[in-house]
């Protein structure tokens, strides 16, 4: 990835004009910043890899799945968990109401 390969400093440099111009910032300085680079943190997000990933739903009906790892139209994140957790919560609540 090119932005593994960047320097921190160009990186951040980078990153805070993006943020400049999205809040209309100008040109306010670079703040002081900390760049961590965790290549391990998350699977790869390729789209072939993403369509791999399963829904809360499987072929038993009792059986729900939920993670950041399942098909919740976001990226693995925390975001991700939280409406994997809720789809499946809910899944599971309907189910119990049809039976």
């Amino acid at each position: 990835d090119a932005l593994l390969e960047q320097g921190n400093t160009d990186l951040a440099s980078d990153m805070w004009r993006e943020v400049a111009i999205a809040l209309d910032l100008g040109d306010e300085p670079l703040p002081a910043y900390r760049i961590i680079r965790e290549k391990r943190a998350t699977f790869l997000q390729s789209p072939i890899e993403v369509a791999k990933r399963p829904g809360c739903e499987t072929s038993w009906k009792n059986l729900f799945l939920a993670g950041d790892w399942t098909d919740t139209g976001l990226p693995a994140t925390i975001e991700g968990s939280v409406r994997s957790g809720n789809t499946a919560a809910a899944k599971i609540l309907a189910r119990l109401a049809d039976t």
